[in-house]
Formats: C-alpha cells, sequence, structure tokens
C-alpha cells in the first residue's frame, strides 16, 4: 500500500515502508519505550519483517483516512498507560506534520514489559 499524491510538477508516492519508519522513530522518542515494531517479536519478528507479517500494520481506508497499530515493549518502571498515550500522541503528531492526511488512528498494543 502506497500513498500517492500529485503537484502540477508530477506524481509523489510515499511507500508504506516510510510511514512504518516515520511512526516506529516517533514511537521510539517517547521516554519507557524500549522496542517498536517487528523488534518486539523476537527473532521471530526479524525475519518476518522483511514480509511486514509482524510489527507495525496500517490500514488506508478511502481517501486519506490512516489506521496504524504498533506493537510496544515498554520500561518496567515506568506507567505503560501512559508511556501508550504519549506513543499515541508523538506518532499522531508525528505523521500529521510528515503526510498529507485527514485523520489517523494510532492502536498501542503493549506486549511486554521489561525491566534493565
Amino acid at each position: 500500500m502506497n500513498k500517492n499524491l500529485s503537484s502540477e510538477y508530477g506524481q509523489i508516492q510515499i511507500h508504506r515502508k516510510v510511514i512504518f519508519q516515520a511512526a516506529e522513530l516517533a514511537a521510539k522518542e517517547v521516554k519507557g519505550v524500549k522496542k517498536v515494531g517487528a523488534e518486539c517479536c523476537g527473532l521471530f519478528g526479524k525475519m518476518s519483517s522483511l514480509f511486514r507479517e509482524a510489527g507495525t500494520k496500517i490500514l488506508l481506508n478511502e481517501g486519506k483516512e490512516m489506521k496504524l497499530s504498533l506493537p510496544v515493549v515498554v520500561d518496567y518502571n515506568t506507567n505503560a498507560v501512559e508511556v501508550a498515550y504519549e506513543i499515541q500522541k508523538k506518532v499522531t503528531a508525528r505523521l500529521l506534520e510528515t503526510l498529507n492526511i485527514d485523520a489517523l488512528s494510532v492502536d498501542v498494543k503493549i506486549k511486554e514489559i521489561e525491566g534493565r
């Protein structure tokens, strides 16, 4: 799934991999996040990330509405709910300012809590 745009100068194509990367990088900026996306699924996740079977998922509806599902591992010494809320805020802000979309929904799935 690619995000296609056009301007008076030609076509602009944003590949879904770029959307994954932007979302995961934004989530990693949040204090208390240890792993994001396919990193959460161990070796299987790393191997299956080649095919995007594990990790971050995107659904782009008709028009410009996007739904993102983001698995994360959070630090044991943080409030998991507050970290998830901050991830939603950060990822939404980054993607809305980076991409030309009207609406975005970010589902955070806490897969694990890790200590040091």
